[in-house]
């Protein structure tokens, strides 16, 4: 098991490989720094968009980045991901195809 509420060089997020609407390739998702996972999904706070964890935490979001581009080739789809970043290492926690619109599929 990982925590992502052990401080603030913790955390845990969902999101997307692309853009669920228009099958854009743009990594869409948020996160909360000090939290667990069902602090995201249940909208106790508010989470930050994906791309700041670009600033937050450098390294977890590169190998996030290089993971979850991994796991679209690997699946040959687009994905759906849940993570935790304990004490500045990330763990991937889920991957599933992502559910997206009809357009977004044709793309």
């Amino acid at each position: 098991m990982v925590f992502g509420n052990m401080g603030f060089d913790s955390g845990t997020g969902v999101a997307f490989t692309r853009n669920p609407s228009t099958g854009e390739k743009l990594m869409m998702g948020e996160y909360l720094l000090n939290a667990q996972g069902e602090d995201v999904v249940a909208g106790i706070r508010t989470a930050d968009p994906i791309e700041n964890l670009s600033r937050q935490m450098p390294k977890a979001y590169d190998e996030f980045m290089k993971i979850t581009s991994r796991l679209e080739k690997h699946y040959k789809d687009m994905q759906d991901v849940e993570f935790t970043i304990e004490r500045g290492t990330l763990w991937m926690l889920q991957t599933r195809n992502g559910k997206r619109t009809a357009k977004a599929a044709s793309k």
